[in-house]
């Protein structure tokens, strides 16, 4: 499989207007957040379809640094917080609500990492096999084991939602990050965010079914 530009933008036209319409089905405050998360992916892939143009076009360079933060934040200080809150306000079984509040702890505790890592480190993307390879510092997602703390936040708050059609998104979410340690290990970072991405549509149809708190 191969991404590019067009793939980006076209993920984040699909995404965002599903998320748009999310974010109207959604029937509370507790709701939204979740129902914002399609809206958002939808962005991050827009700056990631930036990127590529930055990439591949010497005349729109400039646009290269700016691009890579705008998809690293989403990708590493805003889903290990945004996916676990988004779950916990609307979860009401007692003991599932505190494995999400464990998750969520966890997600701080990551923010605080990787924006630090971020900050004080080199941040830098290129284009490899038609992909987009990210480096943090001297982190580089080439190894089996990266990634697997940030399971913890980012996805397994789905896994522990009392709600059937979240836990599905999450074995799916799952699934797709073992498929992409397989194939894409080297780009890890930016395929597990646009699989992560096209799954997030199924939000829509969550908050569509409910019409009002999921339980």
């Amino acid at each position: 499989m191969c991404f590019s530009a067009e793939v980006s933008f076209g993920a984040s036209a699909v995404i965002t207007t599903v998320g748009a319409l999310a974010i109207k089905k959604s029937k509370s405050k507790e709701q939204l957040l979740f129902a914002m998360i399609p809206l958002l992916f939808g962005i991050q892939q827009f700056c990631e379809g930036w990127l590529w143009l930055a990439l591949e076009n010497e005349k729109l360079g400039h646009l290269a640094g700016v691009s890579t933060y705008g998809f690293l934040i989403f990708a590493q200080l805003i889903w290990p917080v945004w996916v676990p809150l988004s779950i916990y306000v609307l979860e009401k079984n007692t003991i599932r609500k505190r494995l999400l509040g464990f998750s969520l702890a966890t997600g701080v505790v990551l923010f605080a990492v990787l924006a630090y890592r971020m900050v004080f480190y080199e941040v830098s993307a290129q284009i490899d096999q038609h992909h987009i390879f990210y480096t943090v510092g001297h982190f580089q997602s080439t190894n089996w084991w990266s990634g697997i703390l940030y399971l913890l936040p980012a996805a397994f708050p789905f896994v522990f939602s009392s709600n059937n059609h979240i836990n599905y998104m999450g074995i799916l979410m799952l699934l797709l990050f073992v498929v992409s340690k397989v194939f894409y290990l080297k780009y890890m970072i930016s395929t597990w965010c646009l699989f992560a991405a096209l799954l997030s549509v199924y939000i829509y149809f969550i908050v569509k079914k409910q019409q009002g708190t999921i339980s």
